[in-house]
């Protein structure tokens, strides 16, 4: 038996051809992927019986039994979970390299077995890549192949700070052909090292530095945000008009407070805190439940306070003044906010205000807070938040996060190309 041949390189967005040939009609193998993390051990597998021609072929056969359930030509890449190293099974071989996953076929009858190794990077060839700590920025700039100018973007990740999920995204960006700054704006050396009255001002500086790069096309630059740098996309295009379009993951269209919670705002501008809608406080949660005004198990402690037109048009982004197109992504089974609820609402502001350009938000049923680039694994659900140490549920199944995953990326990187290369 030999697998087809795969490349030995290649991005992790990109989808692979598994075939496994040479086998007996009906004979049974299992497949495994297997690759470290960190001082652990990330493994799937998935049970399969030979076809009438004696081929595996996962994009079109379902396993049997084993980590994921249905036909998926990625599943082993996703469905990867931690394990503990004597659990790992097969002939798996494993490599110093976190990105190097071991592909193994073994065959159930003998345990005869073969193997591949695949190496998945961020960085694809010819990407340019450098630090910036200039005009008190800290960041790194991701620039594609060929001279350019490019079109580029401003990469934002979430509350755990630094250039956590940022300058992984950007550096896909930039294998895409986007020129990418991976921007960190707390918990970074010279920054401030919570989301606590971030000023807008820093962002600024930082559009117009990316506007001044040799090859860096100035009348085209973009943003993208997770979480709270959703929230901050949102924000910026409101406020910066060299901004052409942003595109939000698990965002917000309103104001939220400092994380961890200090009484103050998360951004300023001109010195003054940005107006915030706050989250119930325990006593009025407990309240609302009592009077029968919210479900204990749901985001209500969100959505009540949004119940207020006073305090939802004091915190509301004004996302109308947005100077391009939105493209809004949400999880319904987002386990750490509304995300959903959160980004419609901001786009039932754009549709009330008329707003003349494309506005488009993608929810995802069973997806939770983790949307990104596909197949990377989603088995992960619930992380220790890398600031504050609270244990979280970031919500959603695994197949679910991994569906939303491959689905919203062609057409992000679709929508972004139509914004910013036309």
């Amino acid at each position: 038996m030999k697998f087809d041949p795969l490349p030995s390189q290649c991005l992790v967005d990109q989808s692979l051809e598994i075939r496994l040939r040479g086998l007996a009609p009906g004979e049974r193998v299992v497949l495994q992927l297997c690759n470290r993390f960190g001082h652990q051990v990330m493994q799937s597998e998935a049970h399969f019986v030979a076809d009438a021609s004696g081929t595996i072929d996962p994009a079109r056969q379902s396993p049997v039994a084993g980590s994921y359930e249905r036909a998926d030509a990625m599943g082993l890449f996703w469905s990867r979970a931690l394990v503990p190293p004597e659990r790992i099974g097969g002939i798996a071989v494993l490599h110093d390299d976190p990105l190097t996953a071991t592909l193994s076929a073994v065959r159930e009858s003998d345990g005869s077995a073969v193997s591949v190794s695949i190496r998945r990077v961020y960085v694809g060839d010819g990407v340019r890549q450098r630090e910036v700590r200039e005009r008190g920025l800290v960041g790194r700039l991701f620039e594609p192949a060929g001279a350019g100018p490019h079109p580029a973007v401003l990469v934002l990740g979430g509350s755990n700070g630094g250039l956590a999920w940022s300058q992984e995204m950007a550096a896909l960006l930039a294998s895409h052909g986007f020129a990418a700054l991976a921007l960190a704006y707390f918990a970074a050396e010279g920054l401030p090292p919570t989301l606590d009255r971030i000023p807008l001002e820093y962002f600024g500086t930082a559009l117009e530095w990316l506007a001044e790069q040799p090859g860096v096309r100035a009348d085209r630059i973009g943003t993208v945000g997770v979480s709270r740098g959703g929230e901050l996309a949102l924000l910026l295009g409101a406020h910066f008009p060299a901004i052409g379009c942003v595109i939000g993951y698990v965002p917000s269209g309103i104001v939220w407070p400092a994380y961890p919670a200090s009484g103050h705002g998360a951004w300023t501008l001109g010195g003054q805190e940005i107006a915030f809608a706050s989250t119930l406080t325990h006593a009025q949660w407990d309240e609302a439940v009592a009077k029968g005004l919210a479900r204990e198990d749901s985001f209500d402690w969100y959505l009540i306070p949004l119940r207020d037109p006073a305090l939802v048009e004091q915190t509301a982004i004004r996302v109308e003044n947005i100077n391009g197109p939105v493209l809004l992504i949400s999880g319904e089974a987002d386990g750490l906010w509304p995300s959903t609820d959160l980004a419609d609402f901001a786009l039932q502001r754009l549709l009330e205000k008329r707003f003349p350009h494309r506005a488009e938000h993608l929810s995802y049923p069973r997806a939770g807070h983790s949307i990104a680039w596909p197949n990377a694994p989603t088995t992960m659900t619930r992380s220790v938040h890398a600031i504050s140490g609270e244990t979280m549920d970031m919500g959603g199944t695994p197949e679910g996060n991994a569906r939303a995953r491959s689905a919203s990326w062609p057409r992000m990187l679709a929508f972004l190309r139509d914004a910013l290369q036309r």
